[in-house]
């Protein structure tokens, strides 16, 4: 699980122009993306929301 407070953290500084889809398969969470589609985009994030557990690491934001 993610919760709203931090979710808002991660996104503050993305670009408006990214776009996002809901992923539920080997991982659960949300994928944003820069560019035309998520397989030839400049640039790429995830945020893991599984159901157990708060994640705490999520690929492309830097680790704090």
């Amino acid at each position: 699980m993610i919760t709203v407070k931090r979710l808002k953290e991660l996104i503050k500084d993305l670009p408006d122009e990214a776009k996002c889809y809901a992923y539920q398969g080997e991982a659960s969470g949300i994928g944003i993306y820069v560019g035309k589609d998520v397989f030839g985009s400049k640039r790429y994030w995830w945020i893991g929301a599984g159901e157990c557990g708060e994640d705490t690491y999520t690929e492309g934001f830097d680790n704090e």
